[in-house]
């Protein structure tokens, strides 16, 4: 309803007489026998919204959809309707409303027509909504990832071109304090000056001893190997090489230059793994690429690799040498950084402490995770004074770089033999609530339906907080370079005017699909839990009023959106669309967070300052939860998939959400496109994984044959839904749900899921209702429609199921 402030401007302006004679109009035509051409419909409703228009309150009025008057809105809305972009019928509930406003009646009925005014422009307001990135400072932002390639589809000319994406502005180059941080006041450090000095006899003249020159590859891979046979022998790890063999371990065919990994790591059939890589090395030819793209997309994806096979791993230290530059590098959760080049030739005391340093730090000085702990049984944590043993392979991890790095293991006490725990590793910002408080505050309030806290705690290694700013700390960070993804290097020379060049080797692997990434979809469906992780967010904001929750079923309505009655239409049948609003973290903290601002964020150096900070603090936390569930692909039936399937958007309804997604196949249409995100679109995203599982799984028993065609991947429909840009994707799912092109879609069904093709159209007209001759990807105001919609499709289809069994049975 009308504001106070409205309410006053209507008072002193009121209608009176001065729609009375159109009023007389309708009455007369529409009480009449005569047959109304919509011609003489459109002619009235014109009529109509050219007497209010010149009406003095609509001129005092204000917008609540843009920066104008009333009157302005009615202006657009009578062009719209006069060119024919509307249907006259829209402005049904309007005149109705003047047909039966009393003449001189009091004001109140005035605000019942200005009411009904607002309603209408609202409804027929263009859905588009404003495009969210720019002003959405503090939202999370929609990044690109190399999570969303997995399986043999991870060919370099793809990941290479997402990692690139994924690292734009986020590289940090010549780091001051670097080397000091991680090289000096060890407790190995004499021992790297006793290397160093055994080394000088291999210095002569101002040179190392036999380093090729030119810098070619082969020979410089067999100097270090010889280097350290002679020099950095008895350590407990060794560097090798790989630059002609892949490591195992991987889905992607990758070789690795240099590498540093334990001395007793055990090689089945002579071959190294991911799973042992410690340290991370790339060689270039020229000194002049050492600063090129191209070389920082070899090393990241090597360090994508290294995260993919060690999923709890903290971080990956690596160097790249180029000619005879030397330059170290870090990749953690937030964003990669490196230090200061240096010639080995000239500074060859840093160079062999960098080789002995790198072989003597400790495990956890390398980025391991050794708040897991491993014995003769396995690895295992110790979390309130109980011992979890964990299974080998987590359920869930991200095969990423720069992402909150989720990992989650079923766990299980050591005298069970049942995994009754999922103990999750994560680094989320310091700035977000943590989930583990949410979770205890939920068990303390009787809160069902959910998982049961056990147990959080930020971890810390060696006594320290396993944070990025602690990572970082007594260093100095500049600006983040900007990495171009349409450039390409030739030689080591951008070239900006040319796409970014991919080499066209292309790797398949036959070591298998993966467990399960992210919603519990296989390694080999491309699937993953991107960086784009939900999150809860607050209140919103539009145009200064903030947005209320209705106490009655939890939707959405302000100043600027009203909310109406779950059966109330617009005369064309659809629902008034929701304009899509801005997140925005600068509203009020809720109640929650009020009362536990201490459990939010970090106390002194680890909580970085908004409007300081140069790079993002992540924290590293350890979350224990019960009981231990399945990942979505283990489905046991079909019929349980369902189900799991609708109550995961039963339990979605209450909650509010307007997060956004992240991960690539499984992103909503506008947020592809960059506008901001509300509920609809996490239904959209269900209905993505919904038509994923229905195509990538669901082969159990059918002929090989059939599998390998379909799932070919340079064929598969659904590889257009995760590569390319964003808004190429966009456009290819906007393509797929149209009604005719959607048969294309889910012709691709697995056996298993034939018979969920009804539910899949269902899904597809509930989601993607016609709305002015186009398909509809806005939000409704009224949540429960397509809430609704979906639910009933898949308890039909539960139902039909049930129908089935019993038949057969």
């Amino acid at each position: 309803m009308a504001t106070a402030s409205e309410l006053d401007k209507i008072r002193c302006n009121p209608i009176k007489e001065g729609l009375g004679a159109i009023s007389h109009l309708f009455e007369s035509n529409f009480a009449s026998d005569r047959f109304l051409t919509c011609i003489d419909v459109k002619t009235l409703v014109l009529d109509l919204i050219q007497a209010l228009q010149i009406e003095p309150a609509a001129r005092t009025l204000s917008s609540r959809i843009a920066e104008r008057t009333l009157s302005g809105d009615l202006a657009i809305l009578y062009g719209r309707l006069d060119s024919n972009q509307l249907d006259s019928a829209s402005a049904i509930p309007l005149v109705e409303q003047i047909v039966r406003n009393e003449r001189n009646a009091p004001a109140w009925n005035d605000a019942d027509i200005w009411h009904a005014v607002f309603e209408l422009v609202a409804r027929t307001n263009p859905i588009t909504p404003p495009t969210a990135f720019e002003k959405a400072v503090f939202d999370t932002p929609l990044r690109s990832s190399s999570a969303s390639q997995r399986g043999i589809e991870q060919t370099h000319d793809e990941v290479d071109q997402r990692i690139l994406e994924e690292l734009t502005g986020r590289v940090f180059y010549d780091v001051e304090g670097f080397y000091e941080r991680y090289f000096e006041v060890k407790t190995w450090s004499n021992k790297a000056g006793d290397i160093c000095e055994k080394s000088m006899a291999q210095y002569v003249d101002g040179r190392w001893s036999g380093w090729p020159v030119p810098s070619r590859q082969a020979p410089c891979f067999e100097w270090p190997m010889k280097f350290q046979d002679t020099v950095l022998s008895g350590l407990r790890r060794r560097y090798y090489t790989s630059a002609n063999k892949v490591l195992r371990g991987s889905e992607a065919d990758r070789k690795l230059d240099i590498f540093l990994t334990p001395a007793d790591a055990a090689l089945p059939d002579g071959e190294h793994d991911w799973s042992n890589v410690l340290v991370i090395g790339e060689h270039k030819q020229n000194s002049d690429e050492d600063g090129a793209a191209k070389t920082l997309v070899q090393l990241a994806g090597y360090a994508r690799e290294v995260f993919g096979s060690q999923p709890e791993r903290r971080f990956v230290p690596g160097f790249t040498i180029c000619g005879s530059m030397m330059r170290l590098w870090i990749f953690d959760r937030s964003r990669p950084y490196n230090s200061e080049k240096f010639n080995i030739h000239r500074e060859p005391e840093r160079f062999v402490k960098v080789l002995a340093g790198y072989a003597m730090m400790s495990d956890a000085e390398l980025g391991l995770n050794t708040f897991i702990k491993r014995d003769g049984n396995g690895k295992y944590i110790v979390t309130r004074g109980v011992r979890i043993s964990l299974e080998d392979k987590p359920i869930a991890s991200t095969k990423a770089i720069v992402c909150r790095g989720t990992t989650c293991y079923r766990g299980r006490k050591s005298d069970s033999t049942e995994w009754e725990y999922v103990v999750k590793f994560a680094w989320p910002s310091d700035k977000r609530q943590r989930e583990g408080e949410l979770l205890k505050l939920a068990k303390e309030r009787g809160v069902t339906g959910i998982a049961v806290w056990f147990n959080h705690e930020q971890i810390t290694i060696d006594g320290d907080p396993d944070t990025i700013s602690h990572f970082r700390q007594d260093m100095t960070f500049g600006t983040p370079r900007k990495l171009s993804s349409k450039a390409s290097w030739v030689d080591g020379s951008p070239d900006s005017s040319r796409a970014y060049s991919k080499t066209s080797h292309r790797g398949r692997s036959g070591s298998g699909a993966t467990h399960l990434m992210g919603l519990g979809i296989g390694a080999s469906s491309a699937t993953t839990s991107s960086s784009g992780q939900k999150r809860k967010r607050d209140e919103r904001l539009d145009g200064g009023s903030r947005l209320k929750r209705s106490k009655s079923n939890g939707s959405h309505a302000s100043g600027t959106n009203l909310r109406i009655k779950e059966s109330e239409l617009d005369a064309t049948g659809a629902h008034s669309i929701q304009r899509t609003v801005v997140d925005s973290l600068a509203a009020c903290r809720n109640q929650w967070q009020r009362n536990n601002v201490d459990h939010i964020q970090e106390a002194g150096a680890d909580s970085l300052n908004c409007e300081s900070e140069t790079y993002g603090n992540r924290v590293h936390y350890c979350l224990v939860t019960s009981p231990a569930g399945r990942p979505l692909h283990e489905y046991h039936s079909v019929r349980e998939l369902l189900e799991a399937l609708r109550d995961a958007i039963r339990g979605h309804m209450p909650s509010g959400a307007r997060h956004r997604t992240g991960t690539m196949q499984f992103m909503a249409i506008e947020v592809l496109e960059g506008k901001g995100h509300t509920y609809r679109h996490d239904l959209e995203s269900f209905f993505y994984v919904f038509v994923w599982m229905c195509i990538r799984y669901g082969y159990e028993g059918a002929r090989r044959e059939k599998v390998n065609k379909v799932m070919r991947p340079k064929t598969n429909i659904l590889r257009g839904w995760y590569t390319g840009t964003y808004t190429e994707i966009a456009n290819t799912k906007q393509g797929h749900v149209v009604k005719t092109r959607f048969e294309n879609v889910i012709v691709e069904f697995s056996p298993k899921f034939e018979t969920l093709k009804p539910l899949a159209r269902e899904l597809r007209t509930a989601l993607f209702p016609i709305r002015d001759g186009d398909i509809l990807t806005g939000t409704f105001h009224d949540h429960d429609i397509m809430y609704d919609g979906m639910i009933d499709a898949f308890s039909r289809a539960i139902d039909r199921l049930g129908e089935e069994e019993r038949a057969i049975a």
